[in-house]
């Protein structure tokens, strides 16, 4: 089986991204090709520290010149060519048998799309979630019953949900879910090769879900495997001072997160996948108590439901989603 491994690059100064490549040297699997998609920024040693490894592992390496994290996947998508492709970040350390893990559930699975890895976190609050305990069955029901088995599944809002927090797979088997992560995840060419980001969001926040409806969509399955084990890097500990996109320490980062979060229903219906009873949704979040969540909540609904209904391009939507963050962040002076 052809095996592919991808890393985007930014603002790290190769300062973690050398522990990512040592794990990947010592891989027990070991026949796989390894992409890096580098986005150069001033002073950055990143190249210094790439180019030892080059002399251990089957390197690639593509310069990103513009954009963010969406813009550096879509260079990843557009250039793999493996049977399968696992993803991680370059603050990410895979145990040994990552790589060994990932391809044997794809051989188990043929009808597998994408695979998320298992995950040792640093700790982190960023995760909370907006929650309606009273009004649970009509709030958060299935989009269809093609997400009946999920754990992590669609609502019919077209927003990503789980059933039950912290949820794991069983020994030896993959629990259903259609949330993935970049930073450790796998995809049949299948799936990934016809697939961009739609490039509407800043910080690429529920991107992954979008390429596990797009598998759904051509009638596979998604979810996480009993294995496949990476350690989260606390980047700070090693002098990096850009805050991680997934898990920000910023008010701003954290607003960000909850906008995109409640704009993900347009990249739903991006992927085929049509949100309903949005109208629904408005007047509950309007109840939330917290006046910066409250206002970054309706701030990323409002956009989807505009987005969706006059049919805007990804990149109109994502110029308008920096300009009400930043109306925002001006309103509260953050």
């Amino acid at each position: 089986m052809d095996v592919e491994i991808a890393i985007p690059t930014c603002c790290n100064d190769g300062k973690t991204i050398k522990f990512t490549l040592q794990s990947l040297v010592k891989q027990i699997y070991k026949d796989f090709h390894l992409l890096i998609v580098y986005k150069p920024t001033p002073n950055d040693h990143t190249p210094d520290v790439l180019k030892p490894f080059s002399r251990e592992l089957n390197m690639s390496i593509i310069e990103q010149t513009e954009g963010g994290i969406d813009d550096a996947m879509n260079l990843i998508f557009q250039n793999a060519t493996g049977d399968i492709l696992l993803t991680t970040d370059d603050d990410e350390i895979p145990d040994e048998n990552w790589v060994n893990d990932h391809v044997l559930f794809h051989e188990r699975y043929p009808n597998g799309g994408a695979f998320r890895g298992r995950v040792k976190r640093k700790s982190s609050d960023v995760g909370k979630r907006v929650k309606f305990k009273g009004l649970r069955r009509l709030i958060y029901s299935d989009y269809s019953s093609d997400f009946k088995d999920y754990i992590g599944y669609l609502t019919v809002f077209g927003l990503p949900y789980d059933r039950i927090d912290n949820a794991s797979p069983r020994k030896g088997e993959v629990m259903k879910t259609i949330t993935l992560t970049y930073e450790n995840s796998s995809f049949k060419r299948k799936v990934y090769n016809d697939f961009r980001v739609p490039g509407y969001s800043l910080r690429g926040f529920h991107g992954e879900d979008l390429i596990s409806l797009h598998a759904i969509k051509k009638g596979f399955f998604t979810g996480e495997i009993d294995g496949g084990w990476a350690q989260e890097i606390e980047r700070t500990q090693f002098g990096v001072t850009n805050e991680s996109l997934s898990t920000p320490t910023s008010i701003r980062g954290r607003l960000g997160l909850i906008a995109e979060h409640f704009l993900f229903p347009y990249g739903a219906y991006l992927e085929g996948f049509t949100p309903r009873r949005l109208w629904l949704l408005k007047p509950l979040l309007s109840t939330i108590r917290d006046p910066l969540r409250r206002k970054a909540s309706i701030l990323g609904l409002t956009l989807a439901q505009d987005a969706i209904s006059k049919r805007l391009e990804p990149k109109t939507v994502r110029k308008m989603l920096k300009s009400s963050l930043d109306s925002l962040y001006s309103e509260f002076n953050i």
